[in-house]
Order: structure tokens, then sequence, then C-alpha cells
């Protein structure tokens, strides 16, 4: 909300300030929170967060396999998820989300990438040219550590890893296999992986589009 370049927005008090010229936007502010004075940054937080909590993806066909409907997943994903497991995929990839072990909110679950060096993917790819968590933190230790993504409708988010460089899932399980478990793989092997992780994708919700409140006849005050 407060990237300059992305949103036009340099503060907090630059977004509540933009929003309080707009009636509709105080209107529905008020109405949400019970209070004329609503349009506050923590309320503008809250009513993100309130969205965003609605965006969820459940009953993938794994979710019905684990349920009980042996139907849901086909024999090669199937074979893909007995083998996501035995390479030791789950090793990070566990729990519900396929991100890690449940941690206290707010905690991430970090794994160095690559763990295994390579040259050849290196020169191609240049995953470390970014120091991962080191970035934020400059502690010495957080170097090429990287939050563990969670593996939900990961078939839909093309291109892959931290700096987008690998552009097909078939090839992300290569580069993971490689740089993390120091393994190849047959093609047979990431064919039913890549299948298995299809089976994440789960049930996106029906969404209707507002129609945002509307600033008419005039432009935004500048400084």
């Amino acid at each position: 909300m407060t990237n300059p370049g992305e949103m036009g927005m340099k503060s907090w008090d630059d977004v509540v300030a933009r929003l309080k010229q707009m009636p509709e936007y105080t209107k529905a502010f008020a109405s949400a929170f019970g209070s004329d004075d609503a349009v506050t940054a923590d309320n503008a937080v809250k009513a993100i967060a309130a969205y965003e909590r609605t965006l969820i993806t459940p009953n993938s066909p794994f979710d019905r396999y684990v349920s009980g409907d042996k139907s849901a997943l086909n024999d090669q994903q199937v074979r893909g998820m007995n083998t996501f497991a035995e390479l030791g995929c789950v090793g990070c990839h566990s729990g519900p989300a396929f991100n890690g072990p449940q941690l206290p909110e707010g905690t991430g679950f970090y794994q160095k990438f690559p763990t295994f060096e390579n040259g050849v993917m290196e020169a191609k790819y240049s995953f470390m040219e970014d120091m991962g968590r080191y970035e934020a933190t400059k502690n010495d230790a957080d170097r090429h550590l990287f939050k563990v993504p969670t593996l939900r409708n990961i078939a839909l988010t093309a291109p892959y890893f931290h700096n987008g460089k690998v552009e097909t899932l078939d090839e992300a399980v290569r580069v993971m296999a490689k740089t993390q478990l120091n393994k190849e793989l047959s093609g047979e092997q990431v064919a039913d992986i890549v299948s298995f992780l299809n089976g994440l994708s789960g049930q996106f919700p029906k969404i209707e589009m507002p129609r945002l409140p509307a600033y008419p006849n005039k432009r935004f005050p500048t400084e």
C-alpha cells in the first residue's frame, strides 16, 4: 500500500488521507466499523485481511483423496505422491499447506536454497545472486535462506523460484531435486510428480468484483 512506485503512496497517512476524500469509502468504513471516524490505517488493514481470508481454494483432488475418495487422484498422481514422499520432498514441503511444520503465527519456515551448489544451474538461473533472508536481517546465518512456499495451486503460479527464472513446473521439479536433494530424476518421475502437484489445485471462490467508489469530475489533490 505504501510503495511509492507501485501505489503512489509514501505512507499510511497518505493512504488514509486519500480514502477520506472519497465519501463512499467513509460511509463504508463507518458501516463496517461502527464509527464516523473509522477511516484509519488499522481499519484499512483489517478490511484487506478480512477479504483475503475469503481467498481459500479447498476441495482439491488431493483433499478429496485423503478424505476417502480414492478416485479423486488418478494412478499417475498417486505414483507422483508416493515418489514425492520417497525422494524426501516432504522434508520441507510437509503439513496441510505443503510449506513445512506448523509454527507460531508470524513465524516463517526457512531453508537454504540451493542446498547443493551446481555450477551449471547457477550459470543458467543465477539463484545465488539473491542472498535471501540475509538481505533483510544482515545476519550471516541467514544467507541464502528462503521461506518455504506452499505447493497448493503451484501448477498455476509459474514462473518459479525467488527470481522467476524457471518457466515450467517440470523444470522446477528437476531443479529442486538437483539443488535440494542432489538427485537426478527420470522423465517418468518428473511427469508423475508434476501430475501429483496438479492435484493440489483447489476450487477457487466465486468473486463478484465490486464497483469501487468514484472521485468524479476532478483529480486528487497533490503536494
